[in-house]
C-alpha cells in the first residue's frame, strides 16, 4: 500500500510541477517523468490495475463530452481524412517496420508492433501472442508515446504561430 500512495504522491507532484512550468500537457508529462525517474531508481513505484481502468473510464468520459449533435453531424465531412489516416499511417508503419528489421537485426515481429501506431499497452499486450520480444515492443512504444507527448505540442505550437486560421 505504500507503494501505492508513494508512486501516486510523486505523480501529483510531477504534475504539479509540469502545470507550474507550463509543459504541454504538464500534467501527464510531469507526472509520468517523476514516476519514471522513481521507479527507475527505486523500482517501487506501483500503481493498480483498476487505477488504469479508473482513469480510463474518466478520461473515456471527458473525451465523450466533446461530442453534441453538431459534431455527429460533422462526421461526414471526416470519412475520407479517417481512410487517409489509416492507410497512411498502416502502410508507414508495416513499411518502417521492415526497414528498422533489416538495419538493426530486430525481429520482423517485434520490428512490426514496434512501428504500430497503437498504444503502448494494447500493442504490448497483442504482440505477445505473436511472439514479439514485449519488452523491447514496451520500450520503443514508450519512446515514441514520451517523444510524441513532449516534442509534437512543442512543434505544432511553434507552425501554429505562422498558419492563420
Amino acid at each position: 500500500m505504500d507503494k501505492i500512495i508513494y508512486t501516486l504522491l510523486i505523480a501529483g507532484a510531477g504534475g504539479y510541477i509540469g502545470i507550474k512550468l507550463k509543459v504541454p500537457a504538464g500534467a501527464l508529462i510531469g507526472a509520468m517523468f517523476f514516476v519514471a525517474i522513481y521507479n527507475v531508481y527505486t523500482g517501487q513505484g506501483n500503481i493498480p490495475k483498476n487505477f488504469k481502468l479508473a482513469a480510463q473510464i474518466v478520461v473515456g468520459g471527458m473525451i465523450g463530452l466533446n461530442f453534441t449533435m453538431d459534431t455527429v453531424q460533422g462526421l461526414k465531412k471526416l470519412i475520407i481524412p479517417a481512410l487517409m489516416l489509416v492507410i497512411g499511417l498502416t502502410l508507414f508503419s508495416i513499411s518502417l517496420g521492415f526497414i528498422i528489421s533489416k538495419l538493426t537485426g530486430l525481429d520482423l515481429i517485434t520490428a512490426l508492433f514496434s512501428c504500430s501506431p497503437g498504444g503502448l499497452t494494447d500493442m504490448t499486450i497483442i504482440s505477445e501472442a505473436y511472439g514479439a520480444q514485449t519488452h523491447k515492443v514496451a520500450l520503443l512504444h514508450l519512446i515514441r508515446l514520451i517523444t510524441v507527448i513532449t516534442v509534437l505540442p512543442l512543434v505544432i505550437k511553434l507552425f501554429s504561430q505562422f498558419i492563420e486560421t
